[in-house]
């Protein structure tokens, strides 16, 4: 399993459209909502700060998410056929898939978070952005499981089409381009159990030096838990029954 590993990740730093697409996509539009449009959301005290952990989760979520796209192509070309008559378990092959998709996240979150306090002035102290680093990463965990699960379950481009409105739906539901408070009540109340919006409020309550332990933030934590235990149990199935 540790040298799979280690092939995944080598694949996954060596794809510089993914890695351009997933890193700097969410950086140029952190700057477009901040620089050149005026969306700043009402309410909200430091909208610089605001919108740049709202685009780290954002990129964070679709860098896990594609992962899915990876592994569709795998299937079509033969890959998990081969696998299977190797000593690696089931467990082993989701579980190198799902490290490999989280540590491929960082990236794109280092990369939003210095563009914001490089590019737009966000000041925030010192102890604050290792926190949030490993806030947004921890955010990102159970899209990578759902990414896995989709990979295993549609086949060729239509997974990257599914992932793509799958995408879209949990950005906005998770109040990532649009605050969740200004949505009617009854999508907040749904919005609030989702899992972009468990992810991006760690971050948000970081922001006002709420530690991830309180309640609030440890609710989101167990939203995430139970979603990320969900959709590996998915994606372990799913690759139980494409092989």
């Amino acid at each position: 399993m540790g040298s799979y590993l280690r092939l995944e990740l080598a694949r996954g730093f060596r794809n510089p459209v993914g890695l351009i697409m997933t890193t700097f996509f969410p950086l140029g539009l952190y700057l477009l909502f901040t620089l050149v449009l005026d969306v700043a959301p009402k309410g909200i005290g430091d909208v610089g700060a605001y919108t740049m952990v709202s685009m780290a989760t954002y990129g964070a979520m679709g860098s896990a998410l594609f992962i899915g796209g990876a592994i569709a192509l795998e299937r079509s070309k033969g890959w998990l056929a081969q696998l299977a008559v190797t000593p690696l378990p089931a467990h082993g092959y989701v579980a190198a898939k799902l490290v490999s998709g989280a540590v491929t996240v960082l990236p794109s979150i280092v990369v939003v978070l210095a563009g914001g306090a490089l590019l737009t002035g966000v000041r925030l102290p010192l102890g604050t952005w290792p926190l949030l680093v490993v806030l947004i990463w921890a955010g990102a965990l159970p899209f990578a499981a759902l990414g896995t699960a989709f990979g295993y379950s549609i086949k060729g481009q239509v997974a990257s089409l599914a992932m793509m409105i799958v995408y879209f739906v949990l950005t906005v539901l998770g109040g990532l381009w649009l605050p969740v408070e200004s949505m009617p009540e009854g999508m907040r109340v749904v919005a609030e159990y989702s899992p972009a919006y468990a992810a991006g409020s760690l971050g948000w309550r970081a922001l006002d030096g709420l530690a991830p332990s309180g309640s609030s933030s440890g609710s989101s934590l167990a939203v995430l838990a139970a979603w990320t235990v969900l959709f590996a149990a998915l994606a372990l199935w799913r690759y139980r029954r494409a092989v």
